[in-house]
């Protein structure tokens, strides 16, 4: 059964639109500006090496207050007005790729602010001023709204008006300052996202008119990013029945992928098994394979280091050791989001994932070993040497039902 639950990246920033507001006027102030770069190189463009699959997803104000270990991580995405932190950022990590975060398919509702940066390719008021017809709306000409994120507005992606102006807005705000691309959010393959009163729009009626409107976007907008040099990093809501068309029509147009939900749906008890778990994985092996970087996200608290350890070691199941990264995002907003058991290293993977007869998966790497059930049964699992789990030395272990292990070799 598909399941239309969705959490979206930019769903906090509803929540403190006023203090957002004001710290971006705060940095528009206080901060110079520095000189717009031109065009980059165009290596950007290119498929990127994240070498120890780790990224960092700051959405929130604050995020990258309490994460000073961002810069760690191969990737960090993060809002428009967060740039004066980037030249300390490539200090740190000078090959770190650092995504601006827009999303692709709707607008904010939100004061308008005097630096002109959203976390959309456009504002609200301008749209409503200049482009009403962009709004999604019903028969009766009544405004869509998605009544999961109260205050975002879903746009009609496949007019060629709203393309342009989505990709011209972007592509100024990417060379005015050192990023390397654009994490594009809310790329959706159905009608996921559920609006209020249940209101259905003329333009985008079904999902089938959903998949060709993103297809539309997709088409026309990332080619004209990434011939500018930038990386296109589109979040796209894959589900169970469509992850292979999606990922096969759409691959051709972007530098990677991010998705989110790799091993858990947030909020609801239990993790990801059988079934569920299987086609995140192998979607993910899709992609490893081709080397087209996938940012596998999971959410959860900050405390469960069960989760984030069974969202890493899935994650390492399908690394290709050159492209990609696993990201966790606790759920408090007061918790730093370099956690060490979801960005734990065992170096580079010694060969592929190895499926056993009663469907749990072992991987060795240079420094460790990655065991994982994702059955509904505890299981025990043999390991191909001696590792060291806690104080003592083991050559098996037993995994409780979607759990996962991480060992070292010392």
């Amino acid at each position: 059964m598909r399941q239309h639950h969705v959490h979206r990246t930019a769903v906090r920033l509803t929540g403190v639109l006023a203090v957002i507001v004001a710290a971006v006027g705060a940095i528009a102030t206080s901060t110079p500006a520095p000189a717009a770069e031109g065009r980059p190189s165009a290596a950007r463009s290119a498929s990127p090496v994240w070498a120890s699959g780790n990224g960092v997803l700051a959405l929130d104000w604050g995020d990258l207050d309490r994460t000073p270990e961002a810069a760690r991580g191969d990737v960090v995405v993060m809002q428009s007005w967060e740039y004066p932190r980037i030249p300390e950022l490539r200090r740190k990590h000078p090959g770190i790729t650092i995504l601006m975060y827009k999303d692709a398919s709707a607008v904010v509702k939100e004061a308008e602010s005097v630096t002109g940066r959203f976390p959309a390719g456009m504002g609200y008021d301008w749209v409503a001023a200049n482009h009403p017809s962009w709004f999604l709306r019903d028969r009766s000409g009544r405004m869509l709204e998605w009544s999961d994120w109260r205050g975002l507005y879903p746009m009609d992606i496949a007019d060629d008006g709203y393309q342009q102006t989505w990709s011209r807005n972007v592509l100024t705000e990417l060379r005015q300052h050192r990023w390397d691309g654009v994490m594009m959010d809310d790329v959706l393959t159905i009608l996921s996202h559920p609006t209020v009163d249940a209101r259905v729009s003329t333009q985008v009626p079904d999902d089938a008119a959903q998949y060709a409107a993103t297809g539309s976007f997709l088409a026309h907008v990332t080619p004209q990013i990434r011939s500018a040099g930038f990386l296109a990093v589109p979040n796209v809501s894959l589900e169970w029945d469509n992850w292979k068309r999606a990922l096969g029509d759409w691959t051709r147009y972007v530098s990677g992928w991010e998705n989110e939900h790799f091993t858990n749906w947030p909020g609801q008890d239990g993790r990801f098994s059988g079934a569920d778990w299987r086609w995140k994985l192998d979607a993910a092996r899709w992609l490893a394979a081709r080397r087209v970087p996938l940012l596998a996200v999971t959410y959860g608290p900050a405390g469960d280091r069960v989760g984030q350890t069974y969202h890493r070691a899935t994650w390492l199941l399908s690394w290709n050791g050159r492209t990609g990264a696993s990201v966790y995002v606790p759920d408090e907003h007061e918790a730093s989001h370099w956690l060490p058991t979801a960005t734990r290293s065992i170096g580079r993977p010694l060969g592929p994932a190895v499926e056993a007869a009663d469907g749990t998966w072992t991987r060795r790497f240079s420094r460790g070993v990655v065991a994982v059930n994702p059955t509904t049964t505890a299981r025990p699992v043999a390991l191909r040497g001696s590792y060291t789990r806690g104080e003592r030395r083991v050559r098996g272990v037993r995994l409780a039902p979607t759990t996962a292990a991480i060992l070292d070799i010392r």
